[in-house]
């Protein structure tokens, strides 16, 4: 069986996009994605230094292993009192413009309690632990490639990683996996994330492929390849390609879908420019669909503003930590 959606331009007659089973879908997911070993280095998580921001907020510079002579740098955030089994959230800083690829972590974690964009350093005000680490290509994993800078460096890591076998998305969840044993090192028992731009696309890259996230919220950067591709002519970044993925017939409204009965949180804005309102639905059609067939708790919190484009606002930011909040809330105990 075959479902073609109608709103394609130009989509080439051997894309069908099957509707599959959310198991296999996930299996042909996992399979393109490629093989996660177990990592072959342990993590050696360090503290290099430590500052007390405004609000009570400890910010720690760490490092960890990610694989043999790769380390990884990231901030470590949390209430100077925080108790020590508080949930831990992975804050995955945005793609961007240049003004991000220079300072990465730094991006989303000033201690100002009134800008909702600082989001790593206003979930620890809330009572989370807060890991932000730098993606690769970004603030001090930086690499540059002869006159070429930025969005540059990434396309060309990007196209080595494809000649070995491998892709930017695959590095992305071995990378974030491995920040995720970080914050359980760190003390953290229940796990989630969070992320804008970018960083929200490596957010639910990561929980579709990686079921010990228990939560993700994501904000903007909903991107489907065949509307990507075949409609609007965007590219925001390049964590969506992995090879052979469309003649796969699978596409990531379905990959997501399979994060359900894990919770899920959307935020998006009408005006953004990165999102069409198609590719935002099909993610939310598809969750919900899989959730209504399958009989599974809904998984999905929306959050959706008519005026606003590719920023976080306080609402936003607000109904995304409420969220993470709920989501990784510990059981209660039954009483004796």
């Amino acid at each position: 069986m075959v479902n073609i959606p109608e709103d394609f331009v130009g989509k080439p007659s051997d894309y069908p996009l099957a509707t599959l089973p959310s198991g296999e879908v996930r299996r042909r997911f996992l399979e393109l994605l490629g093989p996660f070993e177990q990592p072959s280095v342990p993590l050696d998580l360090a503290v290099t230094e430590s500052v007390e921001l405004a609000g009570g907020v400890m910010r720690e510079r760490v490092e960890y292993s990610v694989a043999p002579g790769e380390r990884v740098p990231a901030y470590h955030l949390f209430l100077r009192d925080l108790p020590a089994d508080a949930p831990g959230v992975l804050s995955i800083h945005g793609h961007g413009g240049d003004e991000i690829f220079p300072v990465g972590k730094a991006y989303h974690c000033h201690p100002d309690p009134r800008d909702p964009q600082q989001y790593s350093y206003r979930a620890a005000l809330t009572g989370l632990r807060v890991l932000a680490p730098d993606a690769l290509c970004f603030g001090e994993r930086r690499i540059a490639w002869g006159h070429a800078r930025n969005f540059f460096d990434e396309i060309n890591k990007h196209a080595e990683l494809v000649s070995l076998g491998s892709s930017l998305a695959w590095k992305s969840v071995w990378d974030n996996s491995r920040a995720l044993e970080a914050l359980e090192a760190l003390g953290a028992t229940r796990l989630g994330a969070i992320g804008w731009s970018g960083g929200s696309t490596q957010a639910y890259i990561l929980a579709s492929a990686n079921t010990g996230l228990q939560a993700a919220a994501c904000n903007f950067s909903f991107a489907t390849l065949r509307h990507q591709f075949y409609r609007y002519r965007v590219c925001h970044c390049l964590y969506h390609f992995i090879p052979r993925m469309m003649a796969a017939g699978i596409d990531w409204d379905q990959v997501v879908a399979t994060v359900a009965p894990r919770k899920l949180f959307f935020g998006w804005g009408a005006l953004d420019e990165g999102t069409p309102e198609p590719m935002y639905r099909a993610f939310v059609d598809a969750v919900r669909r899989r959730c209504r067939a399958e009989s599974l708790p809904d998984s999905l919190t929306l959050h959706e503003e008519p005026d606003v484009g590719h920023v976080v606002t306080e609402a936003m930011l607000t109904a995304a930590l409420k969220f993470l909040a709920a989501a990784l809330k510990a059981p209660s105990r039954a009483k004796r």
